[in-house]
């Protein structure tokens, strides 16, 4: 019984409270609400996607200054002054028939420098005195990818020339010799 009274009176109550809001007013213009984007959205995956206002992107035409011709340098470290010393120290070797010690100073100069090619070059001539043709050869063609100027390209193909001629490769041979005649 007391069940019964509790649920009656509930019932009476959320009637009363239901009829005592207030009535919207049907003569006040509607405003003009401008919808947010919502704050957050479930995708039916489960995933929350939180989207965020973006103005569009502007399109600009770039305009872009003249640029002149660049060559581009290597900063190969051949500034450097221990690489200047080893250097002059393998040219010294060198030219007295020591092959060893300017083989270990150009290896010194090429860790120092790897992307030198002076150091390929003499690295290739040293390989060609000690009858290594096929070693000249690859340190040459190393020295060539990373040559800048037309004398050191000439001076490194001269040696690829020689150590084709070593091992008679004909094909290393006719490329050389081309090479030389376009430089």
């Amino acid at each position: 019984m007391i069940l019964r009274k509790t649920l009656i009176s509930a019932i009476v109550l959320g009637l009363a409270g239901c009829q005592s809001l207030p009535a919207p007013e049907q003569n006040a213009p509607e405003k003009k609400v401008q919808k947010e984007p919502p704050k957050e959205i479930r995708d039916p995956s489960g995933v929350m996607i939180h989207p965020y206002d973006r103005p569009d992107i502007e399109r600009k035409r770039l305009v872009i200054p003249e640029q002149q011709e660049r060559v581009q340098r290597f900063e190969d470290g051949r500034n450097l002054p221990a690489f200047k010393k080893l250097m002059q120290q393998t040219q010294a070797f060198y030219a007295k028939g020591e092959l060893n010690k300017a083989e270990d100073s150009a290896m010194q100069a090429q860790r120092l420098a790897p992307q030198s090619a002076e150091t390929f070059m003499y690295l290739a001539m040293i390989a060609s005195r000690k009858n290594q043709p096929a070693n000249a050869e690859a340190l040459a063609q190393r020295g060539l990818s990373y040559a800048q100027s037309g004398p050191m390209k000439k001076q490194l193909w001269k040696i690829i020339l020689q150590a084709g001629q070593k091992q008679k490769k004909t094909q290393t041979i006719q490329k050389a010799q081309q090479a030389l005649k376009s430089l």
